[in-house]
């Protein structure tokens, strides 16, 4: 009986081993320009380094005592290490900021990334540009072609013509290998 249970413990693992396959890879041109190699399978963990931070939607009782108000479109924000907070009834929800809003300091942590020759600034799912040569950073859209090193929880997985995406807030992201970023893979966003 013991030569028998030693025999499939040892059996199990190679059979796991013979069903695992590597990982295929594809080559993407982003303005024919740029060739990395998106992963048709995702990790399922792009928001490790954000783990620590409230999900998009997340409802609290207050915001930080430390954030700043930033006023848009007549509506009130706080902002806090890259976190915005707009109030809801009695309480404030956790935002992805619109577009145009503008602050006058970058999150500690955030991420430079040249799309072409313009130089954006990536932190916690939200892009910026800077307002000329002001020290102002305004909210922008994600620029196609960008590959950014995390993603704030709250993606969807979708898959397309057999592919899968990371879908965050209508913006499209595939897997890349990126030997720029710690642990060698990136999200770059993609026009689907």
């Amino acid at each position: 009986m013991l030569l028998i249970l030693m025999t499939m413990a040892i059996m199990q693992p190679a059979a796991a081993q013979a069903r695992h396959k590597p990982r295929k890879v594809r080559v993407v041109k982003v303005n024919h320009v740029r060739v990395v190699k998106a992963h048709p399978h995702v990790f399922k963990r792009a928001h490790v380094r954000y783990a620590a931070l409230p999900r998009w939607g997340t409802v609290v009782a207050t915001y930080p005592a430390a954030a700043v108000l930033v006023r848009f479109g007549g509506s009130p924000f706080y902002f806090y290490n890259g976190i915005y907070y707009a109030p809801r009834q009695n309480n404030y929800v956790i935002v992805r900021p619109a577009r145009g809003v503008r602050i006058r300091t970058l999150p500690v942590g955030y991420r430079r990334i040249l799309v072409g020759p313009r130089p954006y600034f990536y932190y916690y799912g939200t892009f910026y540009v800077q307002a000329g040569s002001r020290n102002e950073y305004i909210v922008t859209d994600p620029p196609e072609g960008a590959i950014v090193d995390a993603l704030p929880d709250g993606y969807e997985i979708k898959t397309i013509n057999g592919n899968e995406y990371y879908e965050l807030d209508g913006v499209y992201y595939a897997e890349v290998d990126a030997s720029d970023i710690d642990g060698g893979i990136g999200y770059q966003v993609v026009k689907i």
